[in-house]
Formats: C-alpha cells, structure tokens, sequence
C-alpha cells in the first residue's frame, strides 16, 4: 500500500453535491488539521497542532483549509525554505513551497486538492514569482495535478530539510506565478 489515495485518473467525481470553500486556516482549524496530518503520517495531534500554530504565526507560511459547510475537510501549506551557502549543491533552491496537502478520505478526487493547491498559489504569488513543490514519483495524482497547474519537473537529485523521500523516489518541480493565480 503506497499511502496514496487509488488513482483513477478518468475518472471525474468532482460532483459534489456540497460547497466546498478554500481559505486562511484559523487557530480554531488547527485541531481539525492536525488530526488529517497525524491521520496521514502519524505522531502526536497535540505536537502537530503546536507546529500549526508556529505556521499561522509565521508571516513567510501560510496555511489553507477547504471546508464543507463547518467541516474541515483538507488543509495544505506553503513554507518558505531558505537554502546556505553550508548546505550541500543539490539543495533546493531558495523560494515558497507547497508542503502537506492533505484531503480527508471521504473526500478525495472532488478537486479539493486542486481548490487548495490554487489558493496556496494565489497566496504565494502575492510575494513572489515562483513556487516550488517536490513529490515522491510514486504519487501520480499530485503530479498529475501539479503539471495541469503548471509545474515542470527541475530535478531528481535533490535534497531538503525534513524531506522524507528516499533517494531517487522524488522529484522537484516549480511554477511561474502571475497575480491572478
């Protein structure tokens, strides 16, 4: 089992027969949040929580929600990742990534991971004029998604703090930004 929702790419369930609307997560998603991470990667809901909080605090991250109704039903972040001349070659760049989308199961492959992606890339492009996003290749959704928003692949060889990929298992993409993002 990958951990990856089944990919069925022909397949459009995005008839939803709810609204779902992005925004700015609040400290009173936080809980709602940390459960969907702890959920996806394990650890300790309060210690996720604590981190979400630093995240809403920080004015270099930002953090999306996708509600239905009152529901939170996936959240997504953007950091900012500042490489140092000490770090190795194969660093990534300096820049804004997309990190930890994440979609309760129950609401998978309706475009809610689309609707997230879209509202970290408004938000980013207020501040600058590219993002960047890395995948494990297994993960045919997310780059699937990520190529129809306009992300191109920059490399394999790469390496970034905390990233969890194995060797040769990820790839590093970026897209250009517009303000109408």
């Amino acid at each position: 089992m990958s951990g990856f929702a089944d990919y069925e790419p022909e397949t459009d369930r995005r008839a939803l027969g709810a609204e779902v609307q992005t925004r700015p997560a609040k400290e009173a998603d936080l809980d709602a949040c940390a459960r969907l991470i702890v959920a996806r990667t394990g650890g300790s809901v309060d210690g996720r929580r604590r981190r979400l909080l630093g995240d809403l605090q920080d004015p270099r991250r930002y953090s999306a929600v996708a509600c239905v109704s009152d529901e939170v039903v996936g959240y997504g972040g953007v950091i900012w990742h500042e490489a140092t001349s000490a770090d190795p070659p194969t660093t990534a760049p300096t820049g804004y990534y997309l990190v930890g989308l994440i979609v309760s199961p129950a609401w998978r492959r309706h475009g809610i991971g689309e609707l997230l992606t879209i509202e970290r890339m408004r938000w980013t492009a207020e501040r600058a004029d590219t993002i960047h996003y890395f995948a494990n290749l297994a993960n045919g959704p997310t780059l699937d998604l990520h190529a129809r928003l306009g992300f191109t692949e920059l490399t394999r060889d790469f390496t970034f703090p905390g990233n969890p990929l194995k060797p040769g298992t990820g790839v590093l993409l970026r897209a250009a930004l517009t303000k109408d993002h």
